[in-house]
């Protein structure tokens, strides 16, 4: 099951979301459906193209299609993104293939999805609770704008996406019954396997207790260097010009837009959202006020950034006036156009895809469309591939953007970064310098409590002149880190390590990215029976849950090798 659209996009929505509500069953009925239009397009080519077959039958080219488009609303299910890069395509087709190979399933097994199943379903996606009614206005936005206008998406594919996640979950029942035979005994043991308490001494060596022994000669670093080179090779990297467009300048023409009911519509969607979907910086839930002015702000915003957009649009006009290929386009353009406006351009400082601009804020998932920026493609004559085609939306700002210079990747000399491959020869010399020091520790461990006379940990440790610290009583399902291990990450891991050790044992050295550590489980506590007898009805539930899902999971992959025959441009280019 695929989780609820991601919160942080859905001020899109909220300046249209109006009071009005209707029923999702009557929404999705046919006469509905069609009125927003139809599933169109997704692809061009010969149909008589080898789309492969579900046991033995063709698949056609529409039905191919038509599951490509259902993966590309599941990625952006799943990611607050559409699919645009070679792997986020490859990982679409693998989608589609599933869908082709569960909607013949479906046909098998003669499971038909009600309206009442979908429309709970989508008031799941939506964020919507199941008591309340899905506004009409923020289920046509997302259709029309993001699936339509983004995605390149209509109407029956949302719903028949609705209608194979439906499906889904009927087969997952249907296939995964197995996974539900566990029996409370079964569970029980489980339990205690994953909540038994373990007394256990941890003995850490970070890196920077070998920072000091890290200085390095000349000879040394000019050697590593060397071997790193690679490393600090520049990417490509591009400067662009731009016009900016802030959206707290187009406050005044978004209230006039929003009107007298704001405070309404922003009451309306603290509602349907629930308190608790509210937090501050630390994750705490938001007073009522100061939630209510948080969407407010946001509403203002929204609506700002769709006039700001306006203006940038009408910038992009200007700028295409007077262009075709005996006219082409110069890096000029922008500025003689802004000049009329008066309007400033403003010019970044080089920067490259994977970080970047401090002064832009385009989000990551559109930065290649500034990299696609061109000034010297043979077949762009009139040399249009200088400005983006369309204006950024950011967060606070839109901005119309033009090409100012490519810089390709180069190498870097040691003179230039001298400080910085330092900084890194000590970090690498440390962390070698840590591993060293524990894998000895932990074969003197090793070593010291194999002796017939059972030399202890706590004389080992003495002996190696390593300080081990005792931790509070923790089992595996523990989630608050003792203060001796304040990181959470490393706790967990800690606590894979010492869950698979007996009493009386110590873990071989265990290396990460900032040192390393040995563990050793001293004894292992009995189980609470009080609360493993209040937490066994859910235990068991969720035991039973994810056995299904595995069983679901193992008979789906089973499926796919024996009766689906992918495409022909899957089985060239296969997906990984």
């Amino acid at each position: 099951m695929i989780g609820t659209i991601r919160r942080h996009t859905q001020w899109l929505w909220m300046v249209i979301i109006a009071a009005m509500s209707i029923s999702l069953v009557t929404y999705f009925n046919p006469s509905s459906r069609n009125r927003l239009g139809s599933g169109g397009g997704g692809g061009s080519g010969d149909y008589s193209a080898d789309f492969g077959s579900i046991n033995g039958v063709a698949v056609t080219r529409d039905q191919f299609f038509a599951a490509e488009r259902e993966g590309r609303l599941f990625f952006f299910l799943r990611s607050g993104q559409w699919p645009d890069s070679e792997d986020q395509k490859k990982q679409v087709e693998g989608y589609a293939e599933q869908c082709l190979l569960l909607d013949a399933e479906m046909k098998e097994f003669k499971i038909n999805v009600t309206l009442d199943a979908a429309a709970r379903f989508t008031k799941e996606i939506m964020g919507v609770p199941q008591d309340q009614a899905m506004p009409q206005d923020k289920l046509n936005e997302f259709v029309i704008n993001q699936l339509g206008k983004r995605g390149g998406l209509t109407f029956d594919d949302f719903y028949r996406f609705i209608r194979h996640q439906c499906g889904q979950e009927y087969l997952s029942a249907i296939v995964g019954m197995s996974g539900k035979l566990i029996t409370s005994k079964e569970a029980e043991f489980f339990y205690r396997r994953e909540n038994e308490p373990m007394v256990a001494q941890w003995v850490n060596f970070p890196a920077t207790n070998y920072y000091a022994q890290t200085a390095p000669t000349d000879a040394e670093l000019s050697d590593y260097f060397t071997k790193h080179q690679a490393d600090y090779r520049l990417p490509d990297r591009i400067q662009v010009n731009y016009i900016q467009f802030e959206g707290s300048n187009y406050f005044a023409q978004a209230d006039k837009v929003l009107g007298t009911n704001l405070e309404d519509r922003a009451d309306q969607y603290y509602h349907q959202q629930g308190a608790e979907a509210f937090h501050d910086a630390d994750g705490k839930t938001l007073a009522a006020d100061e939630a209510m002015a948080r969407i407010k702000n946001q509403m203002r915003m929204g609506q700002a950034l769709i006039e700001a957009k306006k203006e940038a649009n009408s910038v992009l006009a200007d700028l295409l006036e007077g262009h075709d290929d005996e006219h082409p386009y110069s890096a000029g353009d922008l500025a003689a156009v802004a000049k009329t406006r008066n309007l400033t351009v403003k010019t970044t400082a080089p920067f490259d895809e994977k970080t970047g601009s401090k002064e832009l804020e385009v989000p990551a998932n559109l930065r290649r469309s500034l990299f696609a920026m061109r000034e010297d493609d043979p077949d762009d004559k009139s040399r249009s591939m200088l400005y983006a085609s369309t204006a950024f939306v950011g967060e606070s700002s839109v901005y119309v953007v033009g090409l100012q210079k490519r810089m390709p990747s180069q190498l870097q000399a040691l003179s230039v970064i001298y400080d910085k491959v330092v900084a890194d020869y000590r970090r690498d010399k440390a962390v070698e310098l840590a591993h060293a020091a524990g894998d000895k520790f932990a074969s003197a461990v090793q070593a010291g409590m194999a002796q017939p006379q059972d030399k202890t940990f706590e004389a080992v440790c003495s002996a190696e002149n390593v300080k081990s610290v005792e931790l509070p009583p923790f089992a595996l399902t523990s989630t608050n880190p003792p203060p001796q291990i304040p990181d959470r990450s490393r706790f967990e891991q800690l606590q894979e390590v010492a869950f698979r050790l007996p009493a009386d044992e110590a873990s071989p050295f265990v290396p990460t990215a900032e040192g390393g550590f040995v563990v050793y489980v001293r004894e292992r506590l009995p189980v609470d029976s009080a609360k493993m007898q209040r937490e066994m009805p859910d235990f068991l539930a969720r035991m039973r849950e994810q056995r299904q899902i595995a069983a679901f999971q193992q008979w789906l992959e089973r499926e796919l090798q024996l009766r689906l025959v992918p495409a022909a441009s899957l089985r060239s280019n296969p997906v990984g």
